[in-house]
Protein backbone atom coordinates (compact mmCIF):
# COMPACT_ATOMS: atom_id res chain seq x y z
CA UNK A 1 0.00 0.00 0.00
CA UNK A 2 1.70 3.40 -1.04
CA UNK A 3 2.96 5.51 1.91
CA UNK A 4 0.28 8.19 1.11
CA UNK A 5 -2.58 6.03 1.51
CA UNK A 6 -1.37 4.77 4.76
CA UNK A 7 -0.89 8.13 5.90
CA UNK A 8 -5.00 9.79 5.21
CA UNK A 9 -6.13 6.34 6.94
CA UNK A 10 -4.08 7.14 10.05
CA UNK A 11 -5.40 10.68 10.41
CA UNK A 12 -8.70 9.59 9.14
CA UNK A 13 -8.69 6.87 11.99
CA UNK A 14 -7.65 9.87 14.01
CA UNK A 15 -10.00 12.44 13.66
CA UNK A 16 -12.52 9.72 14.29
CA UNK A 17 -11.51 8.70 17.39
CA UNK A 18 -11.19 12.07 18.43
CA UNK A 19 -14.66 12.90 17.72
CA UNK A 20 -15.79 9.49 20.10
CA UNK A 21 -13.70 10.98 22.73
CA UNK A 22 -15.08 14.39 22.47
CA UNK A 23 -18.67 12.46 22.31
CA UNK A 24 -18.12 10.41 25.47
CA UNK A 25 -15.87 12.29 27.42
CA UNK A 26 -16.96 14.41 30.72
CA UNK A 27 -18.97 17.25 30.45
CA UNK A 28 -17.77 20.55 31.38
CA UNK A 29 -18.21 21.63 35.35
CA UNK A 30 -18.72 25.25 35.76
CA UNK A 31 -18.28 27.07 39.64
CA UNK A 32 -19.53 30.76 39.43
CA UNK A 33 -18.48 30.95 43.37
CA UNK A 34 -21.47 31.54 45.73
CA UNK A 35 -24.14 34.11 45.59
CA UNK A 36 -22.88 37.15 48.34
CA UNK A 37 -23.98 40.62 49.84
CA UNK A 38 -21.39 43.03 50.15
CA UNK A 39 -20.67 47.19 51.14
CA UNK A 40 -21.06 49.31 47.61
CA UNK A 41 -18.08 49.63 46.43
CA UNK A 42 -16.10 47.11 47.78
CA UNK A 43 -14.05 44.90 45.24
CA UNK A 44 -15.18 40.58 45.67
CA UNK A 45 -13.14 38.02 43.62
CA UNK A 46 -15.82 35.90 41.45
CA UNK A 47 -15.83 32.53 40.91
CA UNK A 48 -15.08 29.10 42.65
CA UNK A 49 -12.10 27.22 43.07
CA UNK A 50 -11.81 25.39 40.55
CA UNK A 51 -14.39 27.89 38.24
CA UNK A 52 -14.05 24.85 35.55
CA UNK A 53 -13.42 20.73 36.04
CA UNK A 54 -14.58 18.23 33.39
CA UNK A 55 -14.52 18.70 29.80
CA UNK A 56 -11.17 18.78 28.13
CA UNK A 57 -8.08 21.33 28.94
CA UNK A 58 -7.22 24.32 29.00
CA UNK A 59 -10.28 26.28 29.09
CA UNK A 60 -11.49 29.81 27.90
CA UNK A 61 -13.74 31.82 30.27
CA UNK A 62 -15.71 35.16 29.71
CA UNK A 63 -17.01 37.20 32.32
CA UNK A 64 -20.34 39.64 31.71
CA UNK A 65 -20.82 42.23 32.32
CA UNK A 66 -17.07 43.38 32.57
CA UNK A 67 -17.97 46.85 34.15
CA UNK A 68 -15.31 47.40 36.80
CA UNK A 69 -13.47 44.26 36.56
CA UNK A 70 -9.77 43.82 36.00
CA UNK A 71 -10.09 40.92 33.43
CA UNK A 72 -12.96 39.55 31.93
CA UNK A 73 -11.48 36.92 30.62
CA UNK A 74 -9.81 35.36 34.24
CA UNK A 75 -10.88 32.79 35.47
CA UNK A 76 -11.18 34.88 38.83
CA UNK A 77 -11.22 38.52 38.27
CA UNK A 78 -11.96 40.90 40.64
CA UNK A 79 -14.08 43.18 40.29
CA UNK A 80 -15.87 46.43 41.61
CA UNK A 81 -19.46 46.58 42.31
CA UNK A 82 -21.61 49.78 43.66
CA UNK A 83 -24.95 47.78 42.56
CA UNK A 84 -26.48 44.68 42.79
CA UNK A 85 -25.47 42.69 39.79
CA UNK A 86 -25.63 39.13 38.28
CA UNK A 87 -22.55 38.13 36.14
CA UNK A 88 -22.54 35.42 33.92
CA UNK A 89 -19.83 33.31 33.02
CA UNK A 90 -19.09 31.18 29.73
CA UNK A 91 -16.48 28.46 29.95
CA UNK A 92 -15.28 26.60 26.85
CA UNK A 93 -13.03 23.58 26.63
CA UNK A 94 -10.21 22.54 24.18
CA UNK A 95 -12.79 20.71 22.11
CA UNK A 96 -15.07 24.18 21.41
CA UNK A 97 -17.49 22.88 23.65
CA UNK A 98 -19.13 25.37 26.25
CA UNK A 99 -21.00 25.71 29.62
CA UNK A 100 -22.75 29.06 31.01
CA UNK A 101 -23.19 29.80 34.67
CA UNK A 102 -23.93 32.72 37.31
CA UNK A 103 -23.57 34.55 40.49
CA UNK A 104 -25.34 37.04 41.64
CA UNK A 105 -23.25 40.33 43.97
CA UNK A 106 -25.99 42.12 46.30
CA UNK A 107 -24.87 45.21 47.50
CA UNK A 108 -26.19 46.41 51.31
CA UNK A 109 -29.50 47.93 50.80
CA UNK A 110 -28.24 50.73 53.16
CA UNK A 111 -26.46 51.53 49.45
CA UNK A 112 -29.94 53.33 49.31
CA UNK A 113 -30.17 55.96 52.45
CA UNK A 114 -29.97 59.19 51.29
CA UNK A 115 -30.23 62.73 52.94
CA UNK A 116 -32.61 63.73 50.65
CA UNK A 117 -32.73 66.38 47.73
CA UNK A 118 -31.45 69.93 48.38
CA UNK A 119 -33.26 73.00 48.70
CA UNK A 120 -34.32 77.32 49.54
CA UNK A 121 -36.03 77.89 52.32
CA UNK A 122 -37.12 81.61 53.90
CA UNK A 123 -35.64 82.34 56.94
CA UNK A 124 -38.49 83.25 58.75
CA UNK A 125 -41.28 80.68 59.44
CA UNK A 126 -40.27 77.93 56.82
CA UNK A 127 -38.42 74.41 57.16
CA UNK A 128 -37.64 71.26 54.96
CA UNK A 129 -37.71 67.68 55.14
CA UNK A 130 -34.09 66.00 55.23
CA UNK A 131 -33.60 62.19 55.16
CA UNK A 132 -36.49 60.14 53.84
CA UNK A 133 -39.07 58.53 55.15
CA UNK A 134 -38.08 55.27 53.16
CA UNK A 135 -34.77 55.32 55.20
CA UNK A 136 -34.50 51.82 57.30
CA UNK A 137 -35.50 52.61 60.76
CA UNK A 138 -33.96 49.64 61.83
CA UNK A 139 -30.46 51.35 60.92
CA UNK A 140 -28.16 53.99 62.99
CA UNK A 141 -28.24 57.44 62.11
CA UNK A 142 -26.63 60.69 62.93
CA UNK A 143 -26.77 63.71 61.10
CA UNK A 144 -23.66 66.65 61.76
CA UNK A 145 -24.21 69.48 62.54
CA UNK A 146 -26.96 68.99 64.76
CA UNK A 147 -28.09 72.89 64.50
CA UNK A 148 -31.62 73.51 63.29
CA UNK A 149 -32.69 70.08 63.17
CA UNK A 150 -35.67 68.63 65.13
CA UNK A 151 -33.73 64.92 65.77
CA UNK A 152 -30.27 64.37 64.81
CA UNK A 153 -30.54 60.33 64.69
CA UNK A 154 -33.60 59.80 62.70
CA UNK A 155 -33.91 58.54 59.57
CA UNK A 156 -35.86 61.68 58.34
CA UNK A 157 -36.01 65.08 60.00
CA UNK A 158 -36.84 68.64 59.81
CA UNK A 159 -34.32 71.22 59.13
CA UNK A 160 -34.95 75.11 60.06
CA UNK A 161 -31.19 76.15 59.82
CA UNK A 162 -30.54 79.99 60.37
CA UNK A 163 -28.26 80.39 57.19
CA UNK A 164 -27.34 78.09 54.19
CA UNK A 165 -26.12 75.26 56.13
CA UNK A 166 -24.84 71.59 54.57
CA UNK A 167 -26.09 68.44 56.57
CA UNK A 168 -23.80 65.61 56.23
CA UNK A 169 -26.33 61.81 57.35
CA UNK A 170 -24.18 58.96 58.15
CA UNK A 171 -26.18 55.70 58.07
CA UNK A 172 -25.42 52.31 59.08
CA UNK A 173 -26.85 48.86 59.26
CA UNK A 174 -23.59 47.16 61.71
CA UNK A 175 -22.18 45.89 58.48
CA UNK A 176 -21.55 48.72 55.88
CA UNK A 177 -21.75 52.45 56.38
CA UNK A 178 -23.26 55.03 54.08
CA UNK A 179 -23.04 58.92 53.68
CA UNK A 180 -25.22 61.51 52.19
CA UNK A 181 -25.15 65.34 52.02
CA UNK A 182 -27.76 67.50 51.49
CA UNK A 183 -27.79 71.24 51.52
CA UNK A 184 -30.29 74.06 52.36
CA UNK A 185 -29.86 77.56 51.27
CA UNK A 186 -31.96 80.19 53.47
CA UNK A 187 -33.26 83.11 52.02
CA UNK A 188 -33.00 86.08 53.81
CA UNK A 189 -36.03 88.04 54.72
CA UNK A 190 -36.76 91.31 52.91
CA UNK A 191 -36.55 94.32 54.99
CA UNK A 192 -39.37 95.75 56.47
CA UNK A 193 -39.89 98.71 58.38
CA UNK A 194 -42.63 99.82 60.41
CA UNK A 195 -43.49 103.79 62.24
CA UNK A 196 -42.05 104.52 65.36
CA UNK A 197 -44.63 103.77 68.22
CA UNK A 198 -47.62 105.82 68.34
CA UNK A 199 -49.51 106.99 71.36
CA UNK A 200 -53.10 108.12 70.73
CA UNK A 201 -56.34 108.45 73.30
CA UNK A 202 -59.02 106.22 73.94
CA UNK A 203 -61.30 106.46 71.05
CA UNK A 204 -59.12 107.71 68.71
CA UNK A 205 -57.38 106.13 65.67
CA UNK A 206 -54.12 106.02 63.71
CA UNK A 207 -52.42 105.34 60.59
CA UNK A 208 -49.83 102.99 60.49
CA UNK A 209 -47.16 103.49 57.78
CA UNK A 210 -44.79 100.34 56.75
CA UNK A 211 -42.16 100.48 53.92
CA UNK A 212 -40.14 97.44 52.59
CA UNK A 213 -39.90 96.15 48.79
CA UNK A 214 -42.53 93.54 48.99
CA UNK A 215 -45.46 92.68 46.89
CA UNK A 216 -48.02 92.80 49.55
CA UNK A 217 -48.55 93.08 53.57
CA UNK A 218 -50.15 90.95 56.33
CA UNK A 219 -51.45 92.77 59.65
CA UNK A 220 -52.20 91.18 62.71
CA UNK A 221 -53.94 91.21 65.23
CA UNK A 222 -56.81 92.39 63.06
CA UNK A 223 -58.51 93.32 65.82
CA UNK A 224 -60.04 96.97 66.03
CA UNK A 225 -58.00 97.26 62.21
CA UNK A 226 -59.05 98.06 58.81
CA UNK A 227 -57.45 97.18 55.72
CA UNK A 228 -55.15 94.44 57.00
CA UNK A 229 -53.64 93.90 53.80
CA UNK A 230 -52.42 97.62 52.82
CA UNK A 231 -48.97 99.10 53.92
CA UNK A 232 -51.18 102.18 55.62
CA UNK A 233 -53.92 100.71 57.80
CA UNK A 234 -56.16 101.85 60.36
CA UNK A 235 -56.03 100.67 63.72
CA UNK A 236 -58.88 101.79 66.64
CA UNK A 237 -57.57 100.08 69.40
CA UNK A 238 -59.09 100.73 73.26
CA UNK A 239 -56.04 99.06 74.89
CA UNK A 240 -52.57 99.59 73.94
CA UNK A 241 -51.33 97.06 71.14
CA UNK A 242 -48.37 95.64 68.99
CA UNK A 243 -49.22 95.10 66.50
CA UNK A 244 -47.07 93.00 63.52
CA UNK A 245 -46.77 93.13 60.00
CA UNK A 246 -45.43 90.56 57.55
CA UNK A 247 -44.40 91.62 53.93
CA UNK A 248 -43.79 88.82 51.66
CA UNK A 249 -41.34 89.39 48.94
CA UNK A 250 -41.40 88.14 45.20
CA UNK A 251 -39.84 85.28 46.29
CA UNK A 252 -42.63 84.25 48.79
CA UNK A 253 -40.46 85.31 51.64
CA UNK A 254 -41.52 87.48 54.71
CA UNK A 255 -40.02 89.95 56.74
CA UNK A 256 -41.70 91.22 59.73
CA UNK A 257 -41.44 94.48 62.27
CA UNK A 258 -43.87 95.85 64.70
CA UNK A 259 -45.40 99.24 66.07
CA UNK A 260 -46.89 99.33 69.38
CA UNK A 261 -49.82 102.07 69.76
CA UNK A 262 -50.52 103.03 72.93
CA UNK A 263 -53.67 103.76 74.14
CA UNK A 264 -54.22 106.64 76.95
CA UNK A 265 -57.59 106.22 78.69
CA UNK A 266 -60.03 108.81 77.95
CA UNK A 267 -63.80 108.95 78.26
CA UNK A 268 -64.53 111.55 75.53
CA UNK A 269 -66.06 111.19 72.48
CA UNK A 270 -64.23 111.17 69.02
CA UNK A 271 -66.24 112.46 66.21
CA UNK A 272 -65.18 111.58 62.69
CA UNK A 273 -66.49 114.20 60.48
CA UNK A 274 -65.87 112.29 57.01
CA UNK A 275 -66.30 108.79 56.12
CA UNK A 276 -66.58 107.00 53.05
CA UNK A 277 -68.73 104.41 52.33
CA UNK A 278 -67.49 102.71 48.94
CA UNK A 279 -67.14 99.07 49.82
CA UNK A 280 -62.84 99.33 49.85
CA UNK A 281 -63.07 98.01 53.81
CA UNK A 282 -61.73 101.31 54.55
CA UNK A 283 -63.72 104.09 56.88
CA UNK A 284 -66.76 102.79 55.09
CA UNK A 285 -69.03 103.30 58.45
CA UNK A 286 -69.33 106.76 60.62
CA UNK A 287 -67.03 106.10 63.36
CA UNK A 288 -67.61 107.77 66.73
CA UNK A 289 -64.50 107.09 69.35
CA UNK A 290 -65.72 105.84 72.66
CA UNK A 291 -69.35 105.46 71.81
CA UNK A 292 -68.89 101.52 73.51
CA UNK A 293 -68.82 103.63 76.59
CA UNK A 294 -72.15 104.78 76.35
CA UNK A 295 -74.46 101.91 76.11
CA UNK A 296 -77.43 103.61 76.00
CA UNK A 297 -76.87 106.07 73.40
CA UNK A 298 -79.46 107.64 70.51
CA UNK A 299 -77.58 109.02 67.54
CA UNK A 300 -80.13 110.97 65.08
CA UNK A 301 -78.72 112.11 62.19
CA UNK A 302 -80.50 114.80 59.60
CA UNK A 303 -79.91 116.76 56.04
CA UNK A 304 -79.54 119.92 55.05
CA UNK A 305 -83.05 120.74 55.31
CA UNK A 306 -83.67 118.66 59.00
CA UNK A 307 -85.31 115.96 57.98
CA UNK A 308 -84.08 112.75 59.35
CA UNK A 309 -82.32 110.04 57.30
CA UNK A 310 -80.89 108.41 60.40
CA UNK A 311 -81.77 106.98 63.84
CA UNK A 312 -80.57 104.23 66.59
CA UNK A 313 -80.23 103.25 69.81
CA UNK A 314 -76.98 102.19 71.11
CA UNK A 315 -75.12 102.92 68.26
CA UNK A 316 -71.64 100.87 67.54
CA UNK A 317 -70.42 102.58 64.67
CA UNK A 318 -72.56 100.84 62.03
CA UNK A 319 -74.32 103.53 60.11
CA UNK A 320 -73.06 102.49 56.11
CA UNK A 321 -74.64 106.13 54.49
CA UNK A 322 -77.87 104.74 53.57
CA UNK A 323 -81.30 104.94 54.23
CA UNK A 324 -83.60 101.56 54.32
CA UNK A 325 -80.31 99.84 52.07
CA UNK A 326 -80.40 103.07 49.35
CA UNK A 327 -77.14 105.19 49.65
CA UNK A 328 -77.75 108.76 50.65
CA UNK A 329 -76.36 111.25 48.17
CA UNK A 330 -72.72 113.14 49.09
CA UNK A 331 -73.23 115.69 51.17
CA UNK A 332 -72.95 117.56 54.53
CA UNK A 333 -74.97 115.89 57.40
CA UNK A 334 -76.19 117.10 60.64
CA UNK A 335 -76.08 114.85 63.88
CA UNK A 336 -77.28 114.80 67.54
CA UNK A 337 -75.93 112.76 69.74
CA UNK A 338 -77.78 111.81 72.97
CA UNK A 339 -74.79 109.54 75.67
CA UNK A 340 -77.75 108.44 77.95
CA UNK A 341 -76.06 110.10 80.97
CA UNK A 342 -77.64 113.57 80.43
CA UNK A 343 -74.96 114.97 77.86
CA UNK A 344 -75.31 115.87 73.83
CA UNK A 345 -73.17 116.36 71.09
CA UNK A 346 -74.20 118.02 67.80
CA UNK A 347 -72.03 118.42 64.92
CA UNK A 348 -71.78 117.71 61.05
CA UNK A 349 -70.42 114.78 59.13
CA UNK A 350 -69.99 114.70 55.45
CA UNK A 351 -69.72 111.59 53.14
CA UNK A 352 -67.78 111.07 50.13
CA UNK A 353 -67.69 108.15 48.25
CA UNK A 354 -64.59 107.29 45.89
CA UNK A 355 -64.25 105.15 43.07
CA UNK A 356 -63.25 101.31 43.78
Amino acid sequence: MPYRSKLHILLTIGLLLASVYKTFSAPIVVNPGNDTTICAGDSVTLGGNPVASGGTAPYTYLWAPSTGMNNPHDSNPHVKVNATTTFTITVIDNTGSRQIDSVTITVDPIVNVTAGASGTICQIADSALVGSPNNPASDIYTWLPASGLVCSTCPSTYAKPSSTTTYTLTATDGKCFKTSQVTITVTPPPVVSTTSPVTILRGQSAVLNVTGLVSSYQWSPDSELTNGNSATPQVSPILTTTYTVFGKAADGCYGLDSVTVDVIQDSNLFFYNTFTPNGDGINDTWFIGNIDLFPNNEVIVFNRYGAQIYQANGYENQWDGTILGNPVPDATYYYVVYTGTGKTYRGSVTIIRYSH
